[in-house]
This record gives C-alpha cells, sequence and structure tokens, in this order.
C-alpha cells in the first residue's frame, strides 16, 4: 500500500462515519418531529406556516421550517414575507 492509498482510504472512512453520523441525526430528528407541512409553528419571533422542512446538523440537531410569515392574529404578512424558523426555538 502507498501512502496515496492510505490517504484514499482515510478519506473514504471520513465520508462514511460522516454519511453514518447524519443519517443518526436524521433519526432523531424524525422521531422528535411533531409538525408537517402545512401545520402552523411558533418560535421566538413569530407564527408561520410551514412549507418546507430541511434539517440542521449541528450540536443540537432539529428541523429547520421554512414558511409564510404570520401575524399575531395568525393571517399572513402584507408583504407576504418568509423565513426560517429552527424546531430548537420553538415556543410551547
Amino acid at each position: 500500500m502507498t501512502k496515496l492509498e492510505l490517504a484514499d482510504k482515510i478519506k473514504k472512512a471520513n465520508e462514511d462515519h460522516e454519511h453514518y453520523l447524519k443519517s443518526i441525526m436524521r433519526d432523531y430528528c424524525n422521531a422528535n418531529n411533531l409538525y408537517k407541512v402545512g401545520d402552523k409553528f411558533t418560535d421566538h419571533i413569530g407564527s408561520i406556516i410551514i412549507e418546507r422542512m430541511n434539517y440542521s446538523y449541528g450540536s443540537n440537531p432539529c428541523y429547520i421550517y421554512f414558511g409564510l410569515d404570520l401575524k399575531k392574529d395568525g393571517t399572513p404578512t402584507k408583504k407576504g414575507t418568509k423565513r426560517n424558523a429552527w424546531q430548537s426555538n420553538e415556543v410551547k
């Protein structure tokens, strides 16, 4: 085995490990998710209607919800702004 082959094997092992970690984080997020597309989600900024969901990989894995910003009365804002909201910032 040459140094180049060793470097390639180490790189592949690291990529496989990273893929496995993300898989575990996705499983965790899915197990702790209470929302789906179309639901209303409230965080410390306000509320949104969820249009799209994605994962956040970090020290605290969670979903990132994207959707239409709502006013306090539950109607869409006049400008029709959209924003992200992190599951870890949920206000219950």
